[in-house]
């Protein structure tokens, strides 16, 4: 049910960035005159902020002589997620990319804790390679601003090493940082971070969000509440027929279940999951681009909820299992299916291992959301 591609062989699970080193030291606050206010369920700041994650000014350490503690982090970690957040600042980065910075290191390396290197000399607390050609020395990536300032920024290798055959990079010995990610702005969070990292578990960076959240609000003195979804806000529903996605999904019924199989295109040869799935057969209304896993489907359409009283045929649901993260929850999504209409979904069926009809679960524990994809109209009244 939950559909993630294996990532880049060569990077493993760890990071792939270094950045120059910076003249900010662990541990030294900065604090300057204006703070940024993002107050949950402020619907003007919402509205009027559509240019990416979050789209507003970084959040700013407020400088008051020593780190809050905050419950359930060492204050090694605290230090370390400062430091993140002030060079995001530093470097003229808005808050959703500190909010990026944060839970690529919790995820790394449980926010600066644990930092040693890995077989393929990964170290730092964005486990940054240090062989010959990559990042830097080891105590260049152990040290948080550099590693910091190397993930925001990328860095020029100081030789070709064996980077070149890797890839990942801008050319030139370029290895990419978050700026250097086309459109990296319009992601979620969790894409925003895999594109730097390229990790063989993407989506596991979602999972920190609400707690990267919680910190950013210890750290500032305000809360913050950043938007984990790519920006939709100025993206329009798409036009298109529902019943002529639901009938090319049907073509699929009785397709085996493959994890990872399939795209927007149809099954591979070995079946289809759930994701692909319903790209298929929204392909069928000429919806196209969506991506290419059920969590970030459901990030990116966050800004087209439907309560279920709405739901219309076309419409996806979403459901958390407790494979990818807790049972029920926004963060943990690991299957999706498309309403058809009288109470019934098609899906690919990871436990039926087999393209099918089934009944509705808005009533599980597992139900997250739905999401609308196709600008449905009154033809498709009969599937409320």
């Amino acid at each position: 049910m939950s559909d993630s591609p294996t990532g880049d062989p060569s990077a493993g699970n760890k990071g792939l960035v270094i950045g120059l080193a910076t003249a900010l030291v662990a541990g030294v606050i900065i604090a300057p005159a204006s703070i940024l206010m993002l107050l949950a369920g402020d619907e003007e700041t919402a509205a009027s902020t559509c240019t990416g994650p979050n789209g507003g000014q970084a959040v700013t350490v407020v400088d008051t002589g020593t780190l809050p503690l905050v419950p359930g982090y060492q204050p090694e970690q605290i230090n370390t997620a400062a430091t993140i957040m002030n060079v995001a600042e530093d470097e003229g980065l808005g808050a959703d990319a500190q909010l990026i910075g944060l839970i690529t290191a919790m995820q790394e390396s449980t926010l600066g804790i644990d930092t040693h290197a890995t077989g393929v000399g990964d170290a730092g607390p964005f486990q940054q390679r240090t062989l010959e050609g990559w990042y830097g020395s080891m105590e260049d990536v152990m040290d948080p601003a550099y590693a910091a300032t190397a993930f925001f920024t990328g860095v020029t290798a100081s030789s070709p090493g064996d980077y070149g055959s890797a890839g990942g990079g801008s050319g030139n010995g370029h290895i990419d940082g978050l700026v250097d990610i086309p459109n990296w702005e319009t992601l979620s969070p969790g894409e925003a971070a895999q594109a730097v990292q390229r990790s063989d578990h993407p989506e596991k960076y979602l999972n920190h969000v609400a707690d990267a959240q919680t910190i950013m609000s210890a750290l500032s003195g305000v809360e913050v509440n950043i938007d984990a979804s790519a920006s939709t806000c100025d993206e329009p529903l798409a036009s298109g027929d529902a019943s002529a996605a639901i009938e090319r999904g049907k073509l699929l019924i009785g397709t085996p279940y493959d994890f990872g199989g399939g795209d927007e295109s149809g099954p591979s040869p070995y079946g289809i999951d759930c994701s692909a799935f319903v790209a298929y057969a929204l392909a069928g209304a000429g919806v196209t681009g969506l991506p290419r896993v059920s969590q970030a489907q459901y990030d990116y359409l966050a800004s087209h909820p439907v309560s279920v009283e709405d739901v219309q045929p076309g419409d996806l649901i979403f459901e958390a299992w407790g494979r990818t993260g807790d049972r029920g929850t926004a963060d943990g999504i690991s299957h999706v299916t498309m309403y058809i209409g009288d109470g019934q979904v098609i899906e690919a069926s990871r436990s039926a291992d087999e393209v099918r009809i089934s009944s509705a679960r808005f009533e599980e524990d597992a139900f997250v959301g739905i999401r609308r994809v196709l600008n449905t109209d009154s033809t498709n009244e009969e599937g409320k």
